[in-house]
């Protein structure tokens, strides 16, 4: 199961994920991230994974998808991740060379505030 909650924070749209980003929760996620990538009005789109138990293959696909689709629009990503197995499993996919991971909302570039 996975919930989606939203929120600002500055001028950023935040997207905290909790539960599952699996195979199962597909449907319900990319609903929610499209929906929320349609009506952000940020060029920076935070999304915090630090929420989530499971994190699978299919999930990471669809995680980089979003990426994929929210830079298409010229908007700015950020992951949040600070709890270690979720830190490891971006760096063994290689996930974190391909969009840039930060600690915690703080962690973000002088540039994207």
């Amino acid at each position: 199961m996975i919930e989606v909650k939203c929120d600002s924070h500055e001028q950023h749209r935040v997207i905290r994920l909790y539960g599952d980003v699996s195979l199962a929760s597909i449907p319900r996620l990319v609903d929610a991230l499209n929906r929320e990538l349609a009506t952000a009005a940020s060029d920076t789109v935070v999304l915090d994974l630090d929420g989530i138990d499971v994190l699978d293959d299919a999930g990471l696909g669809i995680l980089m998808g979003f990426a994929a689709r929210v830079r298409t629009v010229g908007a700015n990503i950020y992951v949040i991740a600070s709890v270690s197995r979720v830190v490891q499993r971006l760096s063994d996919t290689r996930f974190d060379r391909a969009v840039d991971v930060i600690s915690s909302i703080s962690a973000l570039p002088r540039s994207a505030r």
